[in-house]
C-alpha cells in the first residue's frame, strides 16, 4: 500500500511539473507580445534627411540586453546524487525519483526594482510575475521537498527493516549449525505448529488408537494428486511427533523401536503424485534413520509399478474432456484375483462380480468389484475399468463404452473359476445399461419388471422382463421410428418403456441388484420432504435433524445424505413424538417401517433367520400402507417403492443378500473426484487422471491382498522386538529384487 501510495504521488508530481511548464509558456509569449507593441508605438519615426547618431558602447540596446540577462534564472542547482544503495532500493519497489529536480528556494532570482528598457521585438524576455504567482510556486517547491523527505525517509525505514531481518536469519543460521539436528522454525515445508502437550509414548492406549484412527482416516481419504500435499504434511509431522521429534530444543529424540517397513510406506506412497512429493518422503525417511537396505522410495515406485504393470487404459476425447477406458479387464481382474485369493471370503465354485456405474461430480465412473471381498462395498474393492467426463445417458454409454461391454461379454471365467455377473449401481445407469428410456417419458417405469405406473402397489401385476423380450421390444420400438412414427409416449408405452436393445446381454434381469442404497435414500428424502410441506412441522423436523446430526447435501438438490438418512429411520419413533396431527404421525411411522427394512440391508450374507426377517418386515410395511390410503397414494408414484415391496425380497431369497453389494462404494469414489474437479476444468490433464487410476489400482491391491488391515493391527498393537526383516509387501532381497504376491 505505501508503494502504491508514493508512485501516486510521483505520478502527480510530475504531471503539476508539466502543467507548469505550459503555464510560464504561455505567459512568456503574451510578455513578449505586449512588449513588442509597447516598443513598436513609442520608437520614433525616423527622419532620412536628419544624420542618425552613434550610440555608446553601452547604448540603450546594450543595456537592454544586459537588463535581458540578468532577467534569465540562472541554470538548476543539481540534486542529490543517488547511492547504489539507494538506486537498489528505488528498483525493488519499481519507481524513480524525477529526472530534472526542482529549483531550491535559496536560488530565486529577485526581479529588478528598475524598470526594463524597451526591447527589441527579437529578443527573448522572461515573463513578469506577479506576486501571487510567486507565493504559488513556492508553495509547491515546498511541498515538493516534504514529499522528498517523505521518500528518503521511508526508503531508510525500509533499509533498517532489511538489515535487522538479513541479521536474524545469520543467527538463526549459526544456531541450526551449532544443532544440527535442530529444525528450522522457518521451515517452508515444515511449519511450527507448536509444542504436542505428551509424546506419543505418553499417551494412553485409547488417545494413542484414536490418533492411529485419524492418521489411517486421513491417508484413506486423500487419494488425489491435488490433496497429496497436504497429506504428506500431515503425515510428516505424525512421523516427527511420533519419534519424539517436538521442537529444535529438544536433544536426542528417543526414537521407537518399530521402524516404517515397506508395506507403510505402500500405503503413503498412494498419495504421492509428483517427484517433489517423493523427495520429500525420502528426507523424512533418511532423516529417522527408516531406510536401512537402500532407497525405501525406489522400493515404493517399483513395486507400483509391478502392481500396475496388468493396467492398460485408452484415451477417450469426449466434449467435456478426456476420460479413460480400460483395454484389457481381463488382465486387471486375473491380477486382482490372484492377489487376492488368500483372502476371498464365501468363496465356492463361482466368483461373483458386479459392474456398477453412477454420474457425479460431472464424471461417470463404471467400476468392477469383488463380491468375495473382505470389505466389499469399500471404494477400495472397486476397479474403475472406465471414466469419463459426460452423464450416464444410453448415448454416452454406447460412444464411450463401446470397447468396454464385449470385453465383459468375453469374461465367462477367471483362473478357471466361472464369473457370475451382476448389474448394479444407480438406477439410470442401470436404465441406459438395459436400453430403458426412464420413469419420466414412460408409463412402464420400473427397469426389472413390466408393471405400470398406475399398478405399482398391485403384487400380481409383477413380471420381470427378460433378454429375448426386451430385444424384441427394441427392435419393435425401432421399426415403429423407420416407419414414420414419432418418439411420442404411446410409442414408447407399446414397447413397455424398451427403446435400446441390452449392452449386456449375458446378464439376465434377475442379477440386477435392486439399488438398496439409493431407494431407502430416496423414498426417505421424499417422505422427510413431504414432512416440512405441513403447515408448522418444518421447524419442529428441521430442529429433530440438527439434534440427531442429519445433515444434507452442499450441492444439487441439498438432499439428505446417505447415513442421515439412516439416522432418521433409526430414531424416527421419538419424531413421532413432536407431532400432534395424524398426518406428520403417519409419515413418522413409515419412516419407523422403511428403518426395520434397512437393518437386513448389511454387507454381509443373509441366513435364513435373516431373510424370514427380512420378509415379515415388507409384510408389516404392506399392511401399514393397506390401512393408509394417503401414504399408499403418496408412495404409488414411487419406482423405488415398487422395487421394495416386490423386489427385495425374491432377489434376496434367491442370492442371500440384500446390500452386500450396494452403491455406497461408488457414491464414495466422488468425493476423490470432488477434490480434482476444478483443477481438471481449468486443467484437463491426461496424465494426471491415469495417475489417479493407477493409485486407485493400488488400493485395490492393498484390499485384496489383506494389507491395510494388517497395518491397522500394526498401528494398534505396537511391536516390541526390532524385527523388520519379516514379510510386507515383499520379498525384499539385498539386491533390491521385490517379488509381488
Amino acid at each position: 500500500m505505501a508503494k502504491r501510495k508514493l508512485i501516486s504521488k510521483l505520478i502527480g508530481r510530475e504531471s503539476a511539473k508539466k502543467r507548469w511548464d505550459r503555464r510560464e509558456e504561455r505567459q512568456a509569449q503574451t510578455a513578449k507580445a505586449i512588449q513588442a507593441r509597447l516598443a513598436k508605438k513609442n520608437t520614433p519615426q525616423p527622419n532620412p534627411d536628419a544624420e542618425t547618431p552613434q550610440q555608446d558602447e553601452a547604448g540603450p540596446s546594450t543595456s537592454a540586453a544586459s537588463a535581458g540577462e540578468a532577467m534569465e534564472p540562472p541554470p538548476p542547482t543539481p540534486g542529490p546524487v543517488p547511492t547504489p544503495e539507494m538506486d537498489e532500493e528505488l528498483l525493488e519497489f519499481g519507481f524513480s525519483l524525477p529526472s530534472t529536480p526542482a529549483t531550491p528556494i535559496g536560488d530565486l532570482v529577485p526581479f529588478p526594482s528598475t524598470p526594463i528598457a524597451p526591447m527589441d521585438i527579437g529578443e527573448m524576455t522572461p515573463p513578469p510575475l506577479v506576486i501571487d504567482d510567486r507565493s504559488e510556486r513556492i508553495e509547491q517547491l515546498e511541498m515538493e521537498l516534504k514529499d522528498r523527505d517523505d521518500t528518503i525517509k521511508f526508503l531508510r525505514e525500509q533499509v533498517q527493516n532489511r538489515e535487522a531481518l538479513i541479521t536474524d536469519l545469520r543467527r538463526q543460521l549459526e544456531q541450526c549449525a551449532a544443532t544440527p539436528t535442530a529444525t528450522p522454525t522457518t521451515s517452508k515445508t515444515t511449519p511450527n505448529r507448536g509444542r504436542p502437550r505428551k509424546a506419543i509414548d505418553e499417551l494412553q492406549r485409547s488417545s494413542r488408537k484414536r490418533l492411529t484412527e485419524q492418521i489411517l482416516d486421513a491417508i484413506d481419504r486423500d487419494r488425489s494428486r491435488s490433496a497429496s500435499r497436504g497429506s504428506l504434511e500431515r503425515i510428516h509431522r505424525e512421523v516427527r511427533h511420533k519419534f519424539g521429534h517436538y521442537t529444535p530444543k529438544k536433544a536426542q529424540p528417543k526414537k521407537d523401536k518399530d521402524e516404517m517397513e515397506a508395506n507403510d510406506g505402500l500405503l503413503l506412497m498412494t498419495q504421492l503424485g509428483t517427484q517433489k512429493a517423493y523427495q520429500r518422503m525420502k528426507a523424512t525417511l533418511r532423516e529417522f534413520g527408516l531406510i536401512r537396505k537402500c532407497n525405501l522410495v525406489f522400493w515404493l515406485v517399483t513395486l507400483k509399478r509391478r502392481i500396475c504393470a496388468p493396467l492398460r487404459y485408452e484415451q477417450i476425447e469426449t466434449n467435456g474432456g478426456v476420460g479413460f477406458v480400460c483395454a484389457d479387464v481381463r488382465s486387471a481382474l486375473e491380477s486382482r484375483f490372484c492377489a487376492a485369493k488368500d483372502n476371498l471370503i464365501n468363496f465356492g465354485n463361482n466368483i461373483s462380480v458386479k459392474i456398477s456405474g453412477d454420474y457425479g461430480q460431472s464424471f461417470t465412473k463404471i467400476t468392477v468389484s469383488f463380491f468375495q471381498a473382505v470389505r466389499s462395498n469399500s471404494p477400495s474393492n472397486n476397479f474403475i475399468v472406465a471414466v469419463f467426463p459426460a452423464k450416464d445417458s444410453r448415448e454416452n454409454l454406447e460412444r464411450y463404452g463401446e470397447a468396454l461391454w464385449g470385453q465383459i461379454e468375453q469374461i465367462d471365467a477367471l483362473a478357471g473359476k466361472t464369473v457370475k455377473w451382476f448389474i448394479g449401481g444407480d438406477i439410470s445407469f442401470i436404465w441406459s445399461l438395459i436400453g430403458h428410456c426412464g420413469s419420466a417419458v414412460t408409463t412402464f417405469p420400473s427397469p426389472i419388471c413390466t408393471c405400470r405406473a398406475d399398478q405399482m402397489l398391485l403384487e400380481q401385476c409383477c413380471q420381470h422382463r427378460t433378454i429375448d423380450q426386451t430385444v424384441e421390444l427394441a427392435e419393435q420400438y425401432r421399426a415403429a421410428l423407420q416407419n414414420g412414427d414419432k418418439a411420442t409416449a404411446a410409442v414408447r408405452s407399446a414397447s413397455m418403456g424398451i427403446t435400446k436393445p441390452p449392452l449386456l446381454r449375458s446378464i439376465n434381469f434377475d442379477r440386477i441388484i435392486p439399488a438398496p442404497f439409493h431407494v431407502f435414500q430416496g423414498i426417505g428424502n421424499a417422505i422427510v420432504r413431504e414432512l416440512e410441506r405441513q403447515e408448522g412441522c418444518a421447524p419442529i423436523a428441521q430442529q429433530f435433524f440438527r439434534r440427531i446430526g442429519a445433515r444434507r447435501e452442499q450441492f444439487r438438490k441439498r438432499d439428505l445424505t446417505g447415513n442421515s438418512i439412516r439416522k432418521i429411520l433409526v430414531r424416527a419413533t421419538e419424531m413421532a413424538e413432536l407431532f400432534t396431527m395424524e398426518w406428520p404421525k403417519a409419515i413418522c411411522r413409515t419412516l419407523e417401517h422403511l428403518g426395520k427394512i434397512q437393518n437386513f440391508s448389511k454387507a454381509q450374507i443373509l441366513s435364513p433367520n435373516d431373510l424370514d426377517g427380512l420378509e415379515r418386515s415388507i409384510d408389516d410395511f404392506k399392511v401399514f400402507l393397506a390401512e393408509q390410503d394417503r401414504m399408499s397414494a403418496f408412495l404409488s408414484k414411487k419406482p423405488k417403492a415398487h422395487l421394495l415391496l416386490f423386489h427385495f425380497v425374491p432377489f434376496a431369497r434367491q442370492h442371500q443378500f440384500i446390500g452386500l453389494l450396494d452403491e455406497q462404494g461408488d457414491e464414495a469414489l466422488h468425493s476423490v473426484w470432488r477434490r480434482l474437479e476444478q483443477w481438471w476444468k481449468c486443467m484437463p490433464d491426461a496424465e494426471q487422471i491415469l495417475q489417479q487410476l493407477e493409485h486407485h489400482f493400488v488400493n485395490n491391491w492393498l484390499l485384496d491382498t489383506g494389507r491395510i488391515d494388517e497395518l491397522k493391527r500394526n498401528y494398534e498393537e505396537r511391536k516390541g522386538e526390532d524385527d523388520t526383516d519379516e514379510e510386507a509387501v515383499g520379498e525384499i532381497d539385498d539386491d533390491c529384487q521385490i517379488d509381488v504376491i
